[in-house]
C-alpha cells in the first residue's frame, strides 16, 4: 500500500470525503463548545445567567466558525497558496485580534452584568490577548496545516500524473523511432537489389509486408509474446540472407519462451544494429542470437562478426533509443554490457520477467 493510499490520508486530502470532513468539523465545534456551557450553567443558580452563558456560546461558536471558514475559503486559497504570505500574516493576526475583541465584547456586555463576581472575565489587557490569541492560534493554525497538507498531497499526485503522462509519451515516440529506422535502412538494402538482383528484389518485398504487417498490428500493443519477437528477428535475418548469400545467422533459445510477455521491439534495434555494422561487401559474416529465460530473468545475447574493414562507430540512433527505453522501462533493473572485439562485436542484456 503506497502512502497515499492510507484510508485516512484518503480521507483527509480526496473531494469526495469533503462534505463527510465538514460534517464532522462543525460536529466536534459544537461537542466542544456547549459541553463547556453545560458545566458552567450547572454552577449558575439564577436563570438568567444561564441563557446568556448559552447566548454568549452560541454567538461565539457561529463567530468563531465563519473566522475558520474565512480562513479555510479566503485567506488560505488567495493569500498563502498565491505566495502572498505577508498578506496573509497580517489578515491572520488581524483575525486573531478581531477574535480577541469579540470575545472581550460578548462578556463584557453580556455575562458580567448578570454574574459579575461568581466567574473568570476576560480583561481588555495584554495579557488576555496573548491567552485568547494562543488558544485560537492552535485552533486556526492546525486548519491551516490540514489545507497545506492536502495542497501537498494534491501537487504530489498532480506531479506523478504528469511524470507518467511524461514517460508513456517518451516511451511510445521512442518505440515509434525504432520502426522507422529499421524500414529505412531496409528500404536501403531493397533500393541495391532491385538494381543488382531484381528476383531478390521480389522476395525482399514479400518478405518486407510480413515484417511491416507485424509492425503495424502487434507492436503497437502494450506487451507482445516473446515468441512473435523472435519470429519476427528470424524473418529480419532472412532478408539480410537474401540480400547477403554469405551471411550466416543462428537463434537460439533455452528455457520456456511461450507465453512469455514483453514490450515490443526490445531486441530488433541490438539485431539491425548488428546487421548494420557487422556486416561486409566481401567476405563471411554471421550473427548469433541467444534468449535464455531463467526463474524470471530473460538473458539475450547476440555476437556479431565485424567486417574486416573499418566501418563507422558501431552504435547510432537505435541502441541510444533502446538504452533510454529500458531506464524507463526497468529502471534500475536491467543488465545491458556491450563488448567491442576487435573481430566481433557482443551484446549481452538481462531484463526481469
Amino acid at each position: 500500500m503506497t502512502p497515499f493510499n492510507n484510508p485516512l490520508i484518503r480521507f483527509v486530502s480526496e473531494p469526495k470525503y469533503r462534505w463527510l470532513r465538514h460534517t464532522l468539523f462543525i460536529l466536534m465545534g459544537l461537542i466542544l463548545a456547549f459541553k463547556g456551557d453545560i458545566d458552567v450553567k450547572d454552577a449558575i443558580s439564577s436563570e438568567k445567567a444561564r441563557q446568556a452563558v448559552l447566548f454568549v456560546d452560541t454567538i461565539s461558536f457561529i463567530f468563531m466558525l465563519s473566522m475558520l471558514y474565512l480562513l479555510i475559503l479566503v485567506l488560505i486559497p488567495y493569500l498563502l497558496f498565491r505566495s502572498k504570505v505577508f498578506l496573509f500574516s497580517l489578515s491572520f493576526f488581524a483575525v486573531l485580534s478581531l477574535i480577541y475583541f469579540v470575545v472581550w465584547f460578548l462578556d463584557f456586555y453580556y455575562l458580567r452584568p448578570v454574574n459579575p463576581g461568581r466567574m473568570v472575565h476576560i480583561e481588555l489587557s495584554l495579557l488576555s490577548f496573548i491567552q485568547i490569541g494562543a488558544v485560537s492560534t492552535v485552533l486556526m493554525g492546525s486548519v491551516v496545516g490540514l489545507k497545506v497538507f492536502q495542497k501537498w498531497i494534491k501537487d504530489v499526485q498532480h506531479m506523478n500524473e504528469l511524470h507518467q503522462t511524461s514517460l508513456k509519451t517518451e516511451l511510445e515516440q521512442l518505440k515509434s523511432q525504432v520502426n522507422p529506422h529499421f524500414l529505412f535502412n531496409t528500404l536501403n538494402n531493397l533500393f541495391v537489389l532491385t538494381k543488382t538482383d531484381p528476383e531478390k528484389a521480389s522476395q525482399v518485398i514479400l518478405g518486407l509486408s510480413d515484417l511491416l504487417r507485424y509492425q503495424l498490428y502487434d507492436s503497437a500493443k502494450e506487451k507482445i509474446l516473446l515468441s512473435k519477437d523472435i519470429d519476427f528477428i528470424h524473418n529480419l535475418l532472412a532478408l539480410e540472407k537474401i540480400r547477403k548469400n554469405d551471411f550466416e545467422y543462428n537463434i537460439k533459445t533455452e528455457g520456456k519462451v511461450e507465453g512469455v510477455g514483453l514490450p515490443p521491439f526490445l531486441f530488433i534495434p541490438f539485431v539491425e544494429n548488428a546487421i548494420k555494422h557487422g556486416s561486409s561487401t566481401v567476405g563471411h559474416s554471421y550473427l548469433t542470437v541467444d534468449f535464455r529465460i531463467t526463474d524470471k530473468q530473460l538473458h539475450f545475447s547476440s555476437v556479431n562478426s565485424k567486417p574486416p574493414v573499418k566501418s563507422n562507430s558501431i552504435g547510432g540512433l537505435g541502441l541510444k533509443n533502446i538504452t533510454r527505453r529500458l531506464e524507463l522501462l526497468f529502471p534500475g533493473k536491467y543488465i545491458l554490457e556491450t563488448d567491442n572485439k576487435a573481430d566481433k562485436y557482443i551484446v549481452k542484456l538481462s531484463i526481469p520477467l
